[in-house]
């Protein structure tokens, strides 16, 4: 559930692409740097918090950023995701659990082995990510996770050189609350009890 300033930032334009503060969760200033906001935000208040509002926050975004760790301990946090085909067959891969992604998404030859084709005049969304952009069809799949089998909307992407299968934040992380534990190398997916 999205804060009441979020509500006011994704309905509001005149935010978009600027630097928002925020206190007792309502916009207070908005300006175009932070020198700025502060400024304007401190005369009203002490108390405050700044927010870079994405250009385009109505946008979905799914693309992760990956930077190599400095770190001896590395780990990538995925996790076996069963993916159903409309022929009752099934795929079962690693994917990244990503709580940065606003929607699951799938490669564009992984989607294509799950069936998707795009209709000759069927027109692409763009999704924005740390990379840059990409062009995306939504698409409905099944996928089961620790035995629950559920439908989940997609991001199918259309890049061919994009292999990336994600799991984001729409639909799953209703249903589960998941647990990282980066030390043990481990993801506790619990069901919560509104799943059926």
């Amino acid at each position: 559930m999205k804060n009441e300033w979020q509500k006011e930032m994704f309905n509001n334009r005149e935010y978009w692409g600027r630097i928002i503060a925020i206190a007792d969760d309502k916009i207070i200033a908005v300006a175009d740097d932070y020198d700025e906001i502060e400024k304007k935000a401190k005369i009203i208040t002490q108390k405050f918090s700044c927010f870079a509002v994405p250009k385009r926050p109505d946008l979905y975004r799914i693309l992760p950023l990956r930077l190599k760790s400095m770190k001896l301990h590395e780990w990538y946090p995925e996790y076996p995701i069963m993916f159903f085909l409309d022929d009752g067959s099934n795929i079962s891969e690693n994917v990244l659990i990503d709580s940065g992604a606003d929607i699951t998404a799938v490669g564009k030859k992984f989607g294509e082995k799950l069936g998707f084709t795009k209709g000759k005049h069927e027109s692409v969304s763009i999704v924005i990510g740390i990379g840059g952009s990409v062009e995306y069809l939504i698409r409905e799949t099944e996928i089961e996770i620790d035995s629950y089998r559920f439908k989940i909307r997609v991001a199918w992407l259309q890049d061919e050189d994009i292999n990336d299968l994600i799991i984001g934040r729409e639909t799953v992380f209703d249903l589960f609350d998941i647990e990282f534990k980066q030390a043990d190398e481990e993801i506790i997916f619990k069901k919560r009890d509104n799943m059926q």
